[in-house]
């Protein structure tokens, strides 16, 4: 009996589709293997780039220690330096220094002062309520009697008077007033002639109208007595006043608080005016020690 044609096309299908299962089933286990492989591969090249970062990062450890053990030495030899530097070289100088608010304190001033020689004879700190008009007028009337003599302008008044009885030293009633009813705190001796001025701004805000009515003022009023005066403030305030204390043609550090302001601040009073600090109103960061002092 001969096959019919069905048992053979059904015979080589099958055939074909052993075969093809096989090659799939090969294929599969040869995929395994080469994935599981590659896996392996890959785990191996994750080991060495960790193993070489943490190689990396145990040396970068190491110079980060060396660089600060370094910068320890620089900061020591600084500050032994900028003591060195500037002792004396302000002997006998009476200053004053007038922080135009109370949001920054200055009185560290003091101490470079003091290193140099210089004498800190005060530290006045003008308030926010100096700029009340009328409690000013208030302060004034009590003194003067009328209020007709006090005039038009009594915030730049009273800034001018507390401005020429801290550079003179001649006792002030005004100023007295000024004490007792909280708008200035002083601390040190006002009733004492000054040979220097330091101003001292910075505000937490911009307020370009408080800077005319006092930093301004004090700023003229040094001018027209002939008393020298520098502006500073810290490296860090978040509205500079060092840029409207260049337009008033006054010398300026941005920096006072740092170990490079404290010594700009010293050459610059001994006689090397300039704007210096790190700010974009700065024009060097230090004086030229080469520079000839001007008297």
């Amino acid at each position: 009996m001969i096959p019919n044609m069905r048992y053979f096309v059904v015979s080589i299908v099958s055939i074909f589709l052993a075969l093809a299962i096989g090659i799939y089933i090969g294929f599969i286990i040869d995929a395994n293997d080469m994935i599981v492989e590659q896996k392996e591969d890959i785990v191996s090249k994750l080991e060495e780039k960790f193993d070489y970062l943490k190689e990396e990062n145990t040396n970068l450890k190491k110079e980060v220690e060396i660089l600060e053990l370094e910068n320890d030495k620089y900061e020591l030899f600084s500050r032994v330096a900028y003591i060195e530097a500037t002792k004396n070289k302000l002997s006998g100088v009476n200053v004053a220094i007038i922080e135009t608010n109370d949001e920054y304190i200055y009185s560290g001033i003091g101490k470079t002062l003091e290193n140099a020689g210089a004498n800190v004879r005060s530290i006045i700190t003008i308030k926010d309520k100096f700029l009340n008009e009328e409690l000013l007028r208030e302060v004034y009337t009590k003194r003067l009697g009328e209020e007709k003599e006090i005039g038009k302008n009594v915030i730049e008044n009273a800034v001018k008077e507390l401005s020429k009885a801290t550079i003179t030293g001649e006792p002030s009633e005004i100023i007295d007033e000024f004490k007792q009813k909280d708008l200035i705190n002083i601390v040190g001796d006002i009733e004492e002639p000054i040979d220097y001025i330091i101003i001292a701004g910075g505000s937490e805000s911009e307020d370009l109208d408080r800077i005319n009515y006092l930093d301004k003022n004090i700023i003229n009023t040094c001018k027209d007595f002939k008393t020298p005066i520098i502006g500073v403030e810290k490296a860090k305030v978040n509205f500079s006043y060092t840029s409207e204390y260049k337009n008033f043609r006054i010398s300026t550090v941005d920096n006072v608080d740092t170990v490079m302001g404290k010594v700009a601040l010293i050459m610059a009073m001994e006689g090397r005016p300039g704007y210096y600090g790190e700010k974009p109103s700065a024009e060097s960061l230090l004086p030229d020690p080469n520079n000839i002092i001007l008297e």
